[in-house]
């Protein structure tokens, strides 16, 4: 009975051991080495990956679909793949480790837009546009370079644009260096989204600097002839007054100043040394990183821009840029959370009506295919990719923090959000979320938003 018993024992502890092993298991990081050139109207991209075969899958996000690879080795061997649109594949292999290289050219124009469509977009919508290097912006999402989706990964990125060009990355510098004409910039960063702006130095107009509370809030505009003051009854109206524009940019200049000093009040208490707003030529509305915020020109001073756009990407430097990638409802803690606090800033200088006119606006959005009130709260929280990814993200998550509010008031939500994400250097998970939420005693309160139809 005795052998059995230490039988018994052995085999409990040998499955120990492999659960402990399962559970300690870590994918490991990719690691890349990304060099990018802007030289007689073509950008040189070459790339490096290092990976090893436990953390390897054998299909991953390509960059846009419109560039071709020029040249593709793995281990020094031509690369043997296969790709469909934005997808490439390639069989498994033995070794432990790989080093994938490739290298490919995007013709341009410096002077003008060129004949090369690129895939202007994200991963939901693509628009095609030609390619203008008075201002170029990369992102995971145009598909510049290949990613593993919720992977984080190593990356060291060279950007060399000539002395006519200036470099704004998500990330801070580690190095810069003037090499003969050049401007070579060094950056090293650790998750998939490496956001970087490529410009041209002289299209602004004067920069506008204003100090606040140590900050340095610095406005890089477009000259401009005329400017969208407002859209009413569905059509444009602009105003070409210089004094009339000039009134407007000073509205979003101060309510950026404001939104930084109502989330340092509201949050809690973080030093921004310089936050710069860079207007661009680009489609598209703003994206913010810890050193620049994006303006679309053709979208600035639009209503729901100047009232909450601004502040919402303000936000992401509170709430968004520690979210684990690895994680259940990566994008409700990303996004859904930050635009709801986001609209709390908002009321609490456009007033209670306007606010629930905000949250009325979400709730009474209608979708072609799927009516709102049929996405659960399970879906917010497992939406990554797809079609519905803006309006479950944006307008379902917000209606449901919303409903949790109510429950439980606005100052214990809070409350929560600041024990979420205040935690310095840490990757925020649903599970951290949840940890704030039980032992704030909102636990059942909580668990009624996964049974709402809204």
């Amino acid at each position: 009975m005795k052998k059995i018993w230490v039988l018994l024992i052995g085999i409990k502890l040998i499955f120990s051991c492999i659960s402990l092993q399962s559970q300690n298991t870590v994918t490991k990081p990719w690691n890349y080495n990304i060099y990018v050139e802007l030289k007689d109207s073509v950008l040189y991209v070459n790339l490096t990956i290092k990976a090893t075969k436990e953390n390897l899958q054998t299909n991953f996000l390509l960059f846009n679909r419109y560039i071709k690879i020029k040249k593709a080795t793995l281990n020094n061997v031509p690369f043997n793949y296969t790709r469909h649109n934005d997808t490439l594949y390639f069989k498994s292999f033995q070794r432990e480790e790989i080093t994938l290289s490739m290298q490919y050219d995007i013709p341009c124009s410096t002077s003008g837009y060129s004949r090369i469509i690129t895939s202007y977009g994200d991963s939901t919508y693509t628009y095609p546009i030609l390619f203008d290097t008075s201002q170029i912006f990369f992102e995971r999402f145009y598909k510049w370079y290949p990613v593993i989706y919720d992977n984080f990964s190593n990356y060291d990125v060279t950007v060399s644009v000539p002395k006519t060009h200036k470099v704004f990355a998500y990330y801070p510098e580690t190095n810069c260096r003037s090499i003969d004409e050049k401007v070579v910039y060094s950056y090293n960063c650790f998750d998939e989204d490496f956001p970087f702006l490529i410009t041209q130095a002289d299209i602004f107009q004067e920069k506008r600097v204003i100090v606040h509370n140590k900050t340095y809030f610095e406005f890089d505009f477009l000259p401009r002839k005329k400017r969208l003051l407002a859209v009413t009854d569905k059509k444009p109206v602009y105003i070409s007054d210089k004094l009339q524009i000039d009134s407007l940019l000073n509205v979003i200049m101060n309510r950026c100043v404001n939104a930084l000093d109502w989330y340092n009040n509201n949050l809690w208490q973080q030093q921004t040394d310089t936050l710069r707003f860079i207007e661009t030529r680009i489609f598209g509305l703003g994206v913010c990183m810890n050193s620049f915020i994006l303006m679309d020109r053709s979208l600035i001073n639009m209503e729901a821009l100047d009232n909450y756009a601004f502040s919402h990407e303000i936000g992401h430097l509170w709430i968004g840029s520690h979210t684990e990638y690895l994680a259940k409802g990566k994008y409700f803690l990303g996004e859904s959370v930050n635009e709801y606090v986001n609209l709390l800033y908002f009321e609490s200088w456009a007033g209670e009506n306007a606010f629930e006119n905000a949250i009325q606006d979400k709730i009474n959005l209608k979708y072609s295919d799927v009516p709102f009130f049929t996405v659960s709260f399970e879906q917010v929280l497992n939406q990554r990719n797809g079609n519905l990814q803006t309006e479950v993200i944006y307008n379902k998550g917000v209606v449901f923090v919303h409903e949790f509010r109510k429950m439980i008031g606005k100052e214990k939500l809070l409350k929560i959000i600041r024990e979420t994400y205040s935690v310095p250097n840490h990757f925020v998970t649903l599970k951290d979320f949840e940890k704030s939420i039980k032992e704030n005693g909102c636990w059942n309160e909580y668990l009624k938003l996964y049974k709402m139809k809204l």
